[in-house]
């Protein structure tokens, strides 16, 4: 908090503090202690608004650390004067264990999307005919791309802070954000309603997000700053959020009480007025030629600003007429979203590679001449498979056009066809695994090919670091460096490996010290206690992802039950279907497979899935799959919704399947659905069947 300026921070109590400090005299020790940790924690507040706010600090940082210090002395000596809102909570708390649920008074509603100036229009148009007389301003904001969050404040003072969840329930994070230093404990100024809920978006700047990267290992790098801050805040122990320097910006009201506003412009103001900082590119504007305008002008600007924008927010200003354009579905009349397209970059195709998956897949990538698209430099992506390679034409030496899809997945998008030489090479698959030599095989009506050799080293490597990820068995201290060395050294050669470690096996690794090698001990030990659904993720069943491994593990609950299972009695099982059947069923009766089974056995590892009570209810005996993407809901909230109606959730498309759920960009499975005479359904038929049997 470095300044040159020798003021000190202006003495802006509230009422209930100025009649404190005026009684002191006379007031017991205990009293005047009280008074003085008051006026601490309000001159603290005060830097910190002027710091991180108004980028005006008025304390050096020795005179901060002084204050801070005392504060965090008294409050240790005296722990009944500490509270929830004390400056000194700012670093963080002890682990929470479960995170609460907060129903949200108000909805917090998801935009609707335009992507040019025609759907614009059309978004205005639709307005207009619903108030056919009206005059409309808007407001332009920038539409920051972080976490949104529902801040309640009462008597000024902040009480929850909620994420956005599916709407309508979000998760409890309020001793998280209280270490988020542009969130005000509370509220600034005279004007405070009794109870008000302010929304905005936490974020985390461009270099906040490279610096957090730069400390992160490998494996565990964010692929954006969305992610970033998204993850920092979701940490149950706060003390890890206190250190990924967030941010936050308010932008609206959800509601409020004691006090009437007329316009999202006046909310803004009242916003900024109570200590939040609001974005400075806001815009009033009173036609959709200047709205467009603001719209083309941050398109080519957003590039210089510290921290991630994906579009621009525009919302009707005034309120009245928010209040009778209403909603459709769970997007606002009112608001809309205009999203920029991804930054497309030309650059040239040097070769196409291939990489071997956990199951055999061949994968295609391409190597690229790095070219940097916003910020981040690009060399490599992704291709599928041979079929998309050879649908989009692309050849060895082709100059490509690049994307990083959704701002953060490089994709090769087509050839640039004019920028060809002649030179360029058609690409074919390779006929033999690049790391073991077997004959690569190619399965009918399957885009995918495979190197069948179960004991390929690529396979065994990307095998054995799925079944230590986060999904599968969650050993969160081995990454994939560390199974890189357990498999150079020896130590390992399969999963069941790790239960045979030894603390001076690993302390005879490079860069393993003590506390390393303890803390990875005990999270192998942990992993012997995930559920037996976990563990059928983690084996590298081909087809048999989380949501099957779920399934097969909730009906059959041990591995003794499904060991036993024959081909017919897999398949049977709603959202199984013939393929998962059969693949699961062979990789079952394979000698190699079941000794590995045992093996996991004898470590002690868990083979038994905990028995949930199935519910029963209008939807018993129905299965249900959701494809593409849902505008009023998020696909786990609409699952979950499912499931507590007694229905079940499919992990593909079968002739057992009762409906498809269609969203936006439906894939394949929609074509496959109509094929197999599936009965399918939009997304407005499930929220009306939710609406009906609404317990």
């Amino acid at each position: 908090m470095s300044t040159n300026n020798d003021t000190t921070p202006e003495q802006n109590y509230t009422k209930e503090e100025e009649t404190s400090l005026l009684e002191q005299a006379g007031k017991s020790e205990e009293e005047q202690l009280a008074a003085h940790v008051a006026t601490l924690r309000h001159q603290i507040e005060e830097a910190n608004y002027h710091y991180h706010v108004q980028d005006n600090p008025i304390l050096t940082d020795a005179e901060y650390d002084q204050l801070m210090i005392e504060l965090l002395r008294i409050e240790r000596e005296h722990p009944e004067l500490q509270t929830p809102d004390s400056p000194t909570q700012r670093v963080g708390a002890a682990p929470i264990q479960d995170v609460p649920q907060r129903r949200h008074p108000q909805p917090m509603l998801s935009l609707a999307n335009a992507r040019n100036e025609k759907e614009l229009l059309d978004w205005h148009r639709r307005a207009q005919n619903i108030l056919p007389n009206a005059q409309f301003s808007y407001v332009c904001e920038l539409k920051i791309d972080g976490l949104a969050m529902a801040l309640t404040y009462e008597k000024g003072r902040l009480t929850i802070g909620a994420s956005r969840g599916d709407g309508m329930i979000g998760e409890d994070w309020t001793q998280n954000v209280r270490t988020i230093r542009t969130i005000p404990q509370r509220l600034r100024g005279d004007l405070i309603p009794d109870k008000v809920e302010v929304r905005g978006e936490i974020y985390m700047s461009t270099k906040s997000f490279e610096k957090l990267n730069e400390e992160m290992t490998d494996n565990r790098l964010f692929a954006n700053p969305r992610n970033a801050a998204a993850g920092s805040l979701r940490q149950k122990d706060s003390r890890i959020t206190s250190s990924r320097n967030l941010d936050f910006f308010g932008y609206q009201l959800g509601y409020i009480q004691g006090m009437r506003i007329n316009t999202q412009w006046e909310a803004l103001e009242l916003i900024r007025g109570w200590g939040f900082p609001v974005n400075p590119h806001i815009q009033l504007a009173h036609s959709l030629d200047e709205v467009m305008d603001f719209c083309k002008k941050w398109e080519h600007e957003r590039f210089n600003l510290p921290y991630e924008i994906d579009g621009v927010v525009i919302k009707i200003n005034d309120l009245a007429q928010q209040e009778e354009l209403g909603v459709v579905a769970r997007d606002p009349r009112w608001a809309i979203a205009f999203k920029y397209p991804p930054i497309q970059v030309a650059t040239q195709l040097l070769d196409i590679r291939v990489n071997i998956g956990r199951t055999g897949s061949v994968n295609p990538w391409a190597l690229l001449e790095p070219i940097n698209i916003r910020g981040v430099t690009v060399s490599r992506s992704a291709l599928h498979n041979e079929e998309d390679i050879q649908r989009k034409d692309l050849r060895i030496g082709d100059w490509v056009l690049v994307q990083r899809a959704g701002e953060v997945i490089p994709q090769v998008v087509k050839p640039i066809e004019e920028r060809r030489t002649g030179k360029e090479e058609v690409y074919h698959l390779p006929e033999n695994c690049p790391r073991c030599g077997t004959s690569i095989i190619r399965i009918p009506d399957q885009a995918m090919a495979y190197c069948p050799n179960t004991q390929c080293p690529a396979r065994n490597f990307e095998s054995i670091t799925h079944f230590v990820s986060k999904g599968a068995m969650d050993i969160d201290t081995i990454g994939e460096k560390t199974c890189e060395q357990l498999l150079e050294a020896g130590y390992i050669q399969n999963v069941a490996d790790f239960y045979r470690l030894t603390r001076d096996q690993l302390l005879a690794m490079e860069g393993v010290k003590e506390k390393s090698a303890d803390n990875m001990l005990k999270a192998i030990e942990a992993s012997k206690h995930r559920s037996l659904s976990r563990l059928l993720f983690g084996l590298n069943i081909r087809y048999v992802g989380e949501k099957t491994a779920q399934i097969l593990a909730g009906h059959f609950l041990t591995m003794d039950r499904l060991l036993e299972a024959s081909e017919e009695e897999i398949i049977k099982i709603p959202g199984i279907g013939p393929k998962i059947g059969h693949s699961t069923y062979l990789w079952l009766q394979e000698p190699a497979n079941r000794a590995l089974i045992e093996q996991l056995r004898e470590a002690g590892v868990t083979m038994e899935e905990e028995q949930k009570q199935k519910k029963d209810g209008p939807l018993s005996g129905q299965t249900f799959l959701l494809t593409g993407r849902l505008n009023n809901m998020t696909r786990s909230a609409a699952e979950e919704a499912i499931v507590n109606l007694g229905g079940t959730i499919a992990s593909g498309v079968s002739k057992s399947l009762s409906h498809l759920i269609v969203g936006e960009d439906a894939g394949s499975k929609l074509a496959k659905a109509q094929k197999s005479g599936v009965p399918v359904h939009d997304e407005q038929w499930l929220v009306d069947l939710l609406e009906e049997h609404k317990q």
